[in-house]
């Protein structure tokens, strides 16, 4: 089998998980005694500030001062709440029940009728002297009284709507038209006609002509009030229609409406979340409680703090080494076929590490007995003709003895012998070339990837087969 040289290491993140937790002494033990000083520490800390006067007058001021600033923020934000929720109220009311907002922009029924009115006014050629022309306070006095709140208070209460939406139906204007030259010379400025054009927007044809017709009676009775304060006049009606239009800017006011209800809405979310994210500053605790709770606090602190340290540090060391971890990463690097693993030590290990080594797929198996059993025919099954065996490795020399016996018990035929790190040992390199084959026995823990790959390279280079490997789980 070739050695794989040129082999890019790998981290297992199980493995590295498991080098974490089989440590689990190590990490509760630094735990405990960051949590011990930490804990105790502050606690000490906590305990003799509370004991000076003013620091004890420094916190209650300070508490004063956030409880108070606290309780002005709680104030405005629920005053403001409260108020954008009057404001979300008003707005949907009026969404659900303005007439313009439900109508259609693309058919907008409309009436209309525009109003001469004729005065007495004459210009007098030749006439230094000229009578007054009370022709645009008449229309100006027209145009005031059809739009004020009396008026279509009126009219609301013949066509059964609120005043509120019956105003945003109406609109009144003044005729104009461009033609003539200013005082000053300029050519071509705005002048005002005598008539006054009233319009009612509805969604049916019907409404919008009943609507109208009641302002029109009202104008009626318009005109003697006029006529006795201002001066006297004539009305008349020049022209009345009932149409649809399309009417763009309608629809631009429906969606700046509804812009506005969402735009309410979304400043009441974030209100609310604001409000609720205000904490209630918490009193000073002063005296041997507030030393336990600080000392509690820093405990915790400190054992999560142990926790990570030792596992970083852990992590570290499982990275940058360069040691076998696991009988699975020896297959995997070089090839080699696995004869079995044995355990470290007869030590019995506890509960909690044989269940980590359960779940790791470590063996637990203390039975010498057994295990020989099981490594004797897995030699005897992958050495083939070969009977000369050299048993070596970078385990220590004891250890490859033991292994020599308890292979010696099963194993009929076969010759074996013992040899130290041939890295360091002469004595083995000089049964190297005697032996048909070699098992290699090591350690997790304690052989080096480094030095196995020498020993793999020393070996091929004698011609020797590699029977397989041996792995003792430290």
């Amino acid at each position: 089998m070739e050695s794989n040289n040129g082999y890019g290491q790998e981290i297992d993140l199980k493995d590295l998980m498991f080098a974490i937790l089989r440590k689990w002494r190590t990490v509760l033990l630094v735990a405990v005694v960051l949590a011990v000083v930490l804990g105790g520490g502050k606690a000490f800390q906590a305990l003799r500030a509370s004991q000076d006067v003013e620091t004890q007058t420094e916190a209650k001021d300070e508490y004063e001062r956030e409880l108070d600033s606290y309780t002005t923020a709680k104030e405005s934000g629920e005053r403001e709440i409260e108020n954008i929720n009057d404001d979300i109220e008003a707005q949907q009311t009026y969404m659900d029940e303005s007439v313009l907002m439900k109508m259609s922009p693309y058919d907008v029924c409309e009436a209309s009728a525009d109003l001469f009115i004729k005065t007495d006014y004459q210009v007098m050629p030749g006439m230094v002297y000229q009578n007054a022309d009370y022709t645009d306070s008449i229309l100006q006095a027209y145009q005031s009284a059809v739009t004020s709140a009396a008026l279509q208070e009126n009219v609301a209460k013949t066509v059964s709507l609120e005043p509120q939406y019956l105003k945003e139906l109406i609109s009144v204007k003044r005729g104009s038209f461009t033609s003539g030259t200013a005082a000053d010379g300029t050519v071509g400025y705005a002048r005002y006609t005598n008539l006054l054009t009233i319009k009612v927007r509805y969604s049916d044809k019907e409404k919008a002509q009943e609507i109208l017709d009641g302002i029109l009676s009202n104008v009626t009775g318009l005109q003697e009030q006029i006529a006795a304060t201002i001066g006297p006049h004539t009305v008349s009606i020049v022209n009345q229609a009932v149409g649809s239009t399309v009417d763009m800017d309608l629809a631009k006011q429906q969606k700046d409406a509804r812009d506005q209800l969402t735009d309410l809405q979304q400043s009441l979310s974030d209100k609310e979340a604001a409000l609720k994210e205000l904490k209630e500053p918490s009193a000073p605790s002063l005296g041997k409680s507030a030393a336990v709770k600080a000392g509690v606090k820093y405990a915790v602190l400190g054992g999560v703090l142990g926790v990570f340290v030792v596992a970083f540090c852990i992590s570290a060391v499982f990275v940058m080494s360069d040691k076998v971890y696991a009988a699975k990463d020896i297959r995997r690097r070089y090839g080699l076929d696995l004869l079995g693993t044995v355990a470290a030590s007869d030590k019995k290990l506890g509960a909690l590490d044989a269940w980590l080594a359960r779940l790791e797929g470590r063996r637990v198996d203390k039975d010498a007995a057994k295990n020989g059993a099981l490594l004797a025919a897995n030699v005897e099954n992958y050495a083939g003709e070969h009977k000369k065996l050299l048993i070596t490795g970078l385990v220590s020399e004891e250890r490859l003895k033991d292994m020599v016996k308890i292979l010696q018990k099963t194993l009929e035929g076969y010759e074996l012998s013992a040899g130290a790190n041939m890295l360091e040992d002469a004595e083995t390199l000089k049964k190297l070339p005697e032996c048909e084959g070699v098992v290699l026995v090591e350690q997790t823990g304690v052989s080096s990837y480094v030095d196995m790959t020498q020993e793999i390279e020393k070996i091929k280079s004698m011609g020797k087969a590699i029977v397989g490997c041996i792995v003792v789980e430290g």
